[in-house]
Protein backbone atom coordinates (compact mmCIF):
# COMPACT_ATOMS: atom_id res chain seq x y z
CA UNK A 1 0.00 0.00 0.00
CA UNK A 2 1.24 3.16 -0.74
CA UNK A 3 1.83 5.32 2.09
CA UNK A 4 1.53 8.90 -0.21
CA UNK A 5 -1.94 8.38 -1.87
CA UNK A 6 -2.89 11.65 -3.15
CA UNK A 7 -1.69 13.29 -6.22
CA UNK A 8 0.53 15.87 -4.09
CA UNK A 9 2.37 16.49 -0.98
CA UNK A 10 4.09 19.22 0.70
CA UNK A 11 7.50 18.84 1.80
CA UNK A 12 8.99 21.99 3.43
CA UNK A 13 6.59 24.23 1.76
CA UNK A 14 6.74 22.79 -1.87
CA UNK A 15 4.25 20.84 -3.23
CA UNK A 16 5.82 17.73 -4.74
CA UNK A 17 4.31 15.27 -6.83
CA UNK A 18 3.22 11.68 -4.82
CA UNK A 19 5.27 9.73 -7.08
CA UNK A 20 8.73 10.96 -6.03
CA UNK A 21 7.89 9.64 -2.19
CA UNK A 22 9.88 7.86 -0.73
CA UNK A 23 10.07 5.49 2.12
CA UNK A 24 13.27 7.08 3.37
CA UNK A 25 11.76 10.00 4.10
CA UNK A 26 10.19 8.88 7.03
CA UNK A 27 11.85 5.73 8.08
CA UNK A 28 15.38 6.84 7.98
CA UNK A 29 16.38 9.29 11.01
CA UNK A 30 13.40 10.15 13.43
CA UNK A 31 10.49 10.75 12.98
CA UNK A 32 7.83 12.29 15.12
CA UNK A 33 3.90 12.26 13.57
CA UNK A 34 0.46 12.81 13.95
CA UNK A 35 -2.74 11.92 12.03
CA UNK A 36 -5.23 14.78 11.42
CA UNK A 37 -8.62 13.64 10.21
CA UNK A 38 -10.37 15.74 7.06
CA UNK A 39 -14.16 15.69 6.97
CA UNK A 40 -16.35 18.25 4.76
CA UNK A 41 -12.62 19.73 3.73
CA UNK A 42 -12.39 20.82 7.46
CA UNK A 43 -9.17 19.64 9.88
CA UNK A 44 -10.85 17.71 12.95
CA UNK A 45 -9.13 19.06 15.99
CA UNK A 46 -5.94 20.28 14.34
CA UNK A 47 -4.66 22.99 17.13
CA UNK A 48 -4.76 19.61 19.53
CA UNK A 49 -2.89 17.62 16.87
CA UNK A 50 -0.21 19.87 16.43
CA UNK A 51 0.18 20.78 20.31
CA UNK A 52 0.89 16.72 20.82
CA UNK A 53 3.27 16.58 18.00
CA UNK A 54 5.13 19.48 19.74
CA UNK A 55 5.04 17.31 22.58
CA UNK A 56 6.53 14.71 21.17
CA UNK A 57 8.82 16.48 20.22
CA UNK A 58 10.18 18.24 23.26
CA UNK A 59 10.14 14.61 24.91
CA UNK A 60 12.63 13.56 22.15
CA UNK A 61 14.91 16.70 22.89
CA UNK A 62 14.44 18.12 19.54
CA UNK A 63 12.74 21.88 18.82
CA UNK A 64 10.13 22.04 16.71
CA UNK A 65 10.09 23.27 12.91
CA UNK A 66 8.40 25.06 11.14
CA UNK A 67 6.11 27.28 13.93
CA UNK A 68 2.50 26.48 14.62
CA UNK A 69 1.59 29.01 11.89
CA UNK A 70 3.35 28.05 9.51
CA UNK A 71 2.44 23.97 9.79
CA UNK A 72 -0.96 25.40 9.43
CA UNK A 73 -0.53 27.23 6.23
CA UNK A 74 1.36 24.31 4.89
CA UNK A 75 -2.02 21.68 5.77
CA UNK A 76 -4.41 24.79 3.87
CA UNK A 77 -1.64 24.25 0.74
CA UNK A 78 -1.90 20.40 1.07
CA UNK A 79 -5.96 20.42 1.05
CA UNK A 80 -5.75 22.96 -1.19
CA UNK A 81 -3.80 21.00 -4.14
CA UNK A 82 -5.60 17.87 -3.95
CA UNK A 83 -9.04 16.59 -4.90
CA UNK A 84 -11.88 18.00 -2.38
CA UNK A 85 -12.40 14.60 -0.14
CA UNK A 86 -12.85 13.15 3.09
CA UNK A 87 -9.71 11.32 4.53
CA UNK A 88 -6.38 11.43 6.54
CA UNK A 89 -3.54 13.66 6.52
CA UNK A 90 -0.35 12.67 7.88
CA UNK A 91 2.10 15.50 9.35
CA UNK A 92 5.76 14.37 9.86
CA UNK A 93 8.62 16.01 11.76
CA UNK A 94 11.78 14.02 10.48
CA UNK A 95 14.93 14.68 11.76
CA UNK A 96 18.67 13.50 10.88
CA UNK A 97 20.69 16.55 12.20
CA UNK A 98 19.89 19.98 11.96
CA UNK A 99 21.19 20.58 8.91
CA UNK A 100 18.79 17.66 7.33
CA UNK A 101 15.46 17.73 8.49
CA UNK A 102 12.20 17.79 6.65
CA UNK A 103 8.50 18.88 7.46
CA UNK A 104 6.23 16.35 5.51
CA UNK A 105 2.40 16.56 5.07
CA UNK A 106 0.26 13.91 2.82
CA UNK A 107 -2.37 12.02 2.60
CA UNK A 108 -2.15 8.64 3.77
CA UNK A 109 -4.79 5.43 3.33
CA UNK A 110 -7.05 5.15 5.98
CA UNK A 111 -10.19 2.39 7.17
CA UNK A 112 -13.12 4.05 8.84
CA UNK A 113 -15.84 1.69 10.69
CA UNK A 114 -18.49 0.83 8.44
CA UNK A 115 -22.49 1.25 10.14
CA UNK A 116 -22.31 -2.40 10.74
CA UNK A 117 -18.92 -2.15 12.95
CA UNK A 118 -20.63 0.73 14.83
CA UNK A 119 -23.52 -1.70 15.69
CA UNK A 120 -21.94 -4.94 15.93
CA UNK A 121 -18.59 -4.18 17.63
CA UNK A 122 -15.72 -5.54 15.95
CA UNK A 123 -12.84 -8.17 16.99
CA UNK A 124 -9.40 -7.15 18.04
CA UNK A 125 -6.72 -9.56 19.25
CA UNK A 126 -3.83 -9.15 21.55
CA UNK A 127 -0.19 -8.39 20.71
CA UNK A 128 2.29 -8.97 22.76
CA UNK A 129 4.62 -5.14 22.69
CA UNK A 130 5.28 -2.39 25.15
CA UNK A 131 6.20 0.83 24.18
CA UNK A 132 9.59 2.46 26.11
CA UNK A 133 8.15 5.74 25.49
CA UNK A 134 4.41 5.99 25.16
CA UNK A 135 3.79 9.62 25.14
CA UNK A 136 5.66 10.28 22.27
CA UNK A 137 4.11 9.33 18.92
CA UNK A 138 7.42 7.87 16.82
CA UNK A 139 7.19 6.40 13.82
CA UNK A 140 8.11 2.39 14.31
CA UNK A 141 7.80 1.10 10.84
CA UNK A 142 9.13 -2.24 11.84
CA UNK A 143 6.36 -2.53 14.73
CA UNK A 144 3.82 -1.01 12.34
CA UNK A 145 4.52 -3.90 9.82
CA UNK A 146 4.41 -6.57 12.55
CA UNK A 147 1.22 -5.96 14.17
CA UNK A 148 -0.09 -4.90 10.95
CA UNK A 149 0.10 -8.10 9.45
CA UNK A 150 -0.93 -10.30 13.05
CA UNK A 151 -4.49 -7.92 12.51
CA UNK A 152 -4.48 -9.28 9.15
CA UNK A 153 -3.86 -13.02 9.59
CA UNK A 154 -6.75 -13.04 13.00
CA UNK A 155 -9.42 -11.34 10.33
CA UNK A 156 -9.62 -8.50 13.18
CA UNK A 157 -9.87 -4.69 12.83
CA UNK A 158 -7.54 -3.44 15.79
CA UNK A 159 -4.95 -4.90 17.94
CA UNK A 160 -4.87 -4.75 22.13
CA UNK A 161 -1.44 -4.06 23.28
CA UNK A 162 0.10 -6.38 26.02
CA UNK A 163 2.65 -5.43 28.36
CA UNK A 164 4.90 -8.13 29.84
CA UNK A 165 2.97 -8.17 32.82
CA UNK A 166 -0.51 -8.64 31.41
CA UNK A 167 -1.96 -4.97 30.99
CA UNK A 168 -3.81 -3.50 28.26
CA UNK A 169 -2.48 0.43 28.51
CA UNK A 170 -3.55 0.66 24.64
CA UNK A 171 -4.16 -0.52 20.99
CA UNK A 172 -1.50 -0.25 18.34
CA UNK A 173 -3.43 2.78 16.94
CA UNK A 174 -6.08 3.46 18.82
CA UNK A 175 -6.76 4.09 22.66
CA UNK A 176 -8.60 1.92 24.49
CA UNK A 177 -12.21 2.03 27.03
CA UNK A 178 -13.35 -0.68 29.56
CA UNK A 179 -17.18 -0.27 30.92
CA UNK A 180 -17.60 -1.61 34.18
CA UNK A 181 -21.19 -1.23 35.80
CA UNK A 182 -22.01 2.57 34.36
CA UNK A 183 -18.22 3.88 35.40
CA UNK A 184 -15.71 4.04 32.46
CA UNK A 185 -12.37 2.80 32.87
CA UNK A 186 -9.33 3.87 30.78
CA UNK A 187 -5.25 3.91 31.63
CA UNK A 188 -3.54 6.45 33.51
CA UNK A 189 -1.91 9.11 30.85
CA UNK A 190 1.84 7.47 31.84
CA UNK A 191 0.91 4.71 30.28
CA UNK A 192 -0.14 5.69 27.14
CA UNK A 193 0.11 7.98 24.25
CA UNK A 194 -2.85 10.08 25.64
CA UNK A 195 -5.22 10.24 22.06
CA UNK A 196 -7.00 13.57 20.73
CA UNK A 197 -10.26 11.72 20.75
CA UNK A 198 -10.02 9.97 23.98
CA UNK A 199 -9.31 13.72 24.91
CA UNK A 200 -12.70 14.77 23.68
CA UNK A 201 -14.59 11.62 24.88
CA UNK A 202 -13.15 12.22 28.70
CA UNK A 203 -14.50 15.67 28.39
CA UNK A 204 -18.14 14.53 27.14
CA UNK A 205 -18.06 12.03 30.14
CA UNK A 206 -17.30 15.02 32.27
CA UNK A 207 -20.44 17.11 31.19
CA UNK A 208 -22.61 13.99 31.16
CA UNK A 209 -21.87 12.74 34.79
CA UNK A 210 -20.37 9.49 33.25
CA UNK A 211 -17.69 8.41 36.08
CA UNK A 212 -14.19 7.96 34.76
CA UNK A 213 -11.77 5.60 36.60
CA UNK A 214 -8.16 6.10 35.70
CA UNK A 215 -6.49 2.58 35.94
CA UNK A 216 -4.77 -0.17 34.10
CA UNK A 217 -6.57 -3.04 32.69
CA UNK A 218 -5.26 -6.71 32.80
CA UNK A 219 -6.40 -9.38 30.43
CA UNK A 220 -7.68 -11.02 33.06
CA UNK A 221 -10.19 -8.59 34.19
CA UNK A 222 -11.65 -8.51 30.48
CA UNK A 223 -14.50 -11.21 31.27
CA UNK A 224 -15.96 -8.78 33.97
CA UNK A 225 -16.32 -5.71 31.85
CA UNK A 226 -19.81 -4.98 31.09
CA UNK A 227 -17.99 -3.13 27.27
CA UNK A 228 -15.35 -2.28 25.66
CA UNK A 229 -14.41 0.40 22.72
CA UNK A 230 -11.80 2.05 20.59
CA UNK A 231 -11.18 5.54 20.37
CA UNK A 232 -9.31 7.28 17.67
CA UNK A 233 -9.00 9.50 14.66
CA UNK A 234 -10.74 7.47 12.18
CA UNK A 235 -12.95 5.52 14.95
CA UNK A 236 -14.42 7.62 17.32
CA UNK A 237 -15.88 5.81 19.48
CA UNK A 238 -15.81 2.52 18.30
CA UNK A 239 -17.73 -0.63 20.37
CA UNK A 240 -15.28 -4.30 20.81
CA UNK A 241 -17.33 -7.32 20.52
CA UNK A 242 -14.51 -10.04 20.91
CA UNK A 243 -11.40 -10.15 22.06
CA UNK A 244 -9.38 -13.17 20.53
CA UNK A 245 -11.98 -15.93 21.25
CA UNK A 246 -13.53 -13.46 24.42
CA UNK A 247 -16.79 -12.26 23.05
CA UNK A 248 -17.67 -8.93 24.88
CA UNK A 249 -21.27 -7.66 26.09
CA UNK A 250 -22.66 -4.96 23.49
CA UNK A 251 -25.93 -2.53 23.92
CA UNK A 252 -24.66 -1.32 27.13
CA UNK A 253 -26.30 2.08 27.90
CA UNK A 254 -23.15 4.06 29.07
CA UNK A 255 -21.47 3.38 25.80
CA UNK A 256 -24.43 4.00 23.89
CA UNK A 257 -24.92 7.43 25.52
CA UNK A 258 -20.94 8.36 25.16
CA UNK A 259 -20.79 7.50 21.42
CA UNK A 260 -23.93 9.69 21.10
CA UNK A 261 -22.95 12.34 22.92
CA UNK A 262 -19.41 12.56 21.53
CA UNK A 263 -20.81 12.54 17.63
CA UNK A 264 -22.88 15.63 19.41
CA UNK A 265 -19.29 16.94 19.57
CA UNK A 266 -18.70 16.51 16.27
CA UNK A 267 -21.28 17.95 14.81
CA UNK A 268 -20.95 20.91 17.00
CA UNK A 269 -17.25 20.97 16.10
CA UNK A 270 -18.20 21.18 12.65
CA UNK A 271 -21.00 23.29 12.35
Amino acid sequence: MKECNQPYYVMDGRVCDCSSFQMGLIDEGKSIYEVIRLSGNRLLFPVDHIERLFTSMKLEGLEPWPGREEIHRQLELLIRENPPHDGNLKIVMNFHSPANRHFLAYFVAHRYPSDEDYSKGVKVITFLFERPDPNKKLWRPAFRSEVAEAIRRNDAFEALLVDSRGYLPEASKANFFAILGNTLVTSPDEFILPGITRRYVLKTCREAGIPVVMKRIHTDELKDMDGLFLTGTSLHVLPVSRVNDLRIPLGNGTMEKIMKEFQSTLWNYLS
